[in-house]
């Protein structure tokens, strides 16, 4: 294996202990909304197996994202696959994107930015905020006009998107955001056709389409 396999390895395998480090000692201890009384509670979903579950998922991720960009950009995707997912995860399981914790994704973001300043220069950092801006204020945009047809914790996790996707370049920025809304649309139709109503987890089809213009950059 070459030396770039065994960082993607790396990355990926501390992106799955870490989620799971999280998910088991940090979840339990997030304060629950003020009106979430009819939510599963974050201490419940602290499990061994919810844990080994967002782990696989954040490995995943992590690898994706190794075969997406160069390495000076890894340390944003690695944010990413780690609170990114778990965040994912959760709101997937509760509707709700925990306040406390998508704060702390915001200032590991930040910290990865001035890593990636280091080592790929100020240009791609400044693309970086500028994609984060760009998704923040699309889906601030979406729920001022719609009057909180999707929830304001949609709004905050955008800017982790964004900012992963724009460091790869703008193109892969438009992509994750176009694929991330036929993704929500998708699921959108199939709970029409199942007859659910509701609260709609849309991080998760964010997140999704990230990942999947990450994947697209493999095809030739």
């Amino acid at each position: 294996m070459t030396s770039t396999g065994l960082v993607a390895g790396g990355s990926a395998a501390g992106a799955a202990v870490m989620t799971a480090l999280l998910v088991l000692l940090v979840l339990p201890r997030l304060p629950e909304p003020a009106d979430g009384d009819d939510k599963v509670l974050y201490r419940d979903l602290a499990t061994p197996a919810f844990a080994i579950g967002c782990a696989a998922l954040a490995g995943l991720a992590a690898a994706i994202a190794w075969r997406t960009g160069p390495p000076q950009i890894q340390p944003l995707w690695w944010v990413l696959s780690v609170l990114g997912v778990m965040l994912a995860v959760i709101d997937a399981r509760t509707t709700w994107l925990p306040l406390r914790l998508t704060h702390a994704a915001w200032l590991a973001m930040a910290a990865a930015g001035a890593v990636v300043w280091a080592l790929a220069g100020g240009s791609t950092v400044l693309r970086t905020a500028g994609g984060a801006a760009t998704a923040g204020l699309l889906f601030f945009g979406v729920w001022f006009i719609s009057r909180g047809g999707i929830g304001f914790g949609d709004v905050r996790f955008a800017p982790l998107v964004g900012a992963a996707s724009a460091s790869h370049s703008w193109s892969l920025l438009i992509w994750a955001l176009l694929l991330g809304s036929l993704a929500g649309a998708g699921h959108g139709l199939v709970r029409l056709a199942l007859r659910r109503t509701g609260a709609f987890p849309y991080a998760p089809t964010m997140l999704v389409g990230a990942y999947l213009a990450g994947g697209a950059t493999w095809v030739g």
